[in-house]
């Protein structure tokens, strides 16, 4: 039922999808600085989700120093209950920029985008509740205010429920590689004859059932897991770009010689193989954190 529901404002989304990455690339290198920031790839994790902590946080707060001031007549609750509202409206503005830049790569058309279309409308309508409460409260309409925000919570942690869905059911923004690293080579095995291949070319191999991106320069090999830790993507029809290799999907960017993201929307680095070469065959070992 939900996917019916998020579904009819498929138009809606996918148009927000589209103005949100032309904005990103219409500011060129700035906007893809920011974007690594937005999506967390510096942290190792997806920064929107730790923002959502801090917006359900405070808004709990708030909502149980209403209590105490209202239904418990605790005095002196006024100015404390009015900083808490702020903090709740300016982390979940922040939530809102940072769940817009995840989901401009969402797939187009899917269940998982028009759910997550879904997730991110309500919680800007919840958002919008937030900031009228806290200008009622500035206003010293505190009764009306804690009315207000009462209801926006309840409207939140509705799209709070529904950012789980998103996750939990369809993996956004989950390492795509955490419980399938893969074959493990305890000894080097070999994977393909180096005459196969080609100087700095991407070249998909197997290790077994595991598919494995190739890279040779020179006479160093790079091998990563070929599938992109944020959406799956293939990485051997990628491209090469200054010692690293970027998702044809996303473009998201892996340093080849370890896997660490260069570039998000990426936030997990790639399962990485020690490669060498041994009589004329490409041996692989690992994986290797």
């Amino acid at each position: 039922m939900l996917e019916r529901w998020a579904a009819s404002l498929a138009g809606v989304s996918g148009a927000i999808a589209s103005a949100t990455g032309g904005a990103f690339r219409a500011l060129g290198r700035p906007g893809r600085l920011l974007q690594d920031f937005l999506n967390g790839s510096w942290l190792g994790h997806p920064l929107h989700p730790v923002l959502t902590d801090v917006v359900v946080g405070a808004a709990t707060v708030a909502v149980m120093l209403d209590v105490l001031r209202i239904v418990f007549r605790v005095p002196g609750l006024e100015l404390a209950t009015t900083w808490t509202v702020a903090l709740t409206v300016l982390s979940a503005l922040g939530t809102i920029v940072t769940g817009l830049t995840d989901f401009k790569d969402t797939a187009p058309g899917s269940n998982s985008r028009n759910v997550a279309g879904l997730h991110g409308l309500i919680n800007i309508g919840g958002t919008a509740l937030f900031a009228v409460a806290l200008v009622l409260r500035l206003l010293d309409h505190n009764n009306w205010a804690a009315l207000i925000f009462v209801v926006g919570y309840g409207v939140v942690s509705v799209g709070a429920f529904i950012g789980g869905h998103v996750v939990f059911k369809y993996g956004e923004m989950v390492n795509h590689n955490a419980f399938g690293r893969g074959k493990r080579a305890k000894e080097f095995t070999a994977v393909l004859p180096v005459a196969e291949l080609a100087e700095a070319t991407p070249t998909k191999t197997m290790l077994g059932a595991t598919a494995l991106v190739l890279v040779r320069r020179g006479d160093v090999v790079h091998a990563l897991k070929e599938s992109c830790s944020h959406a799956g993507g293939p990485l051997s029809q990628g491209t090469l770009v200054d010692g690293a290799i970027q998702c044809p999907w996303h473009q998201s960017v892996f340093r080849l010689r370890d896997g660490a993201v260069l570039h998000g929307p990426a936030t997990s680095r790639q399962v990485m193989y020690r490669a060498r070469v041994t009589d004329g065959q490409v041996e692989v070992q690992g994986p290797f954190d």
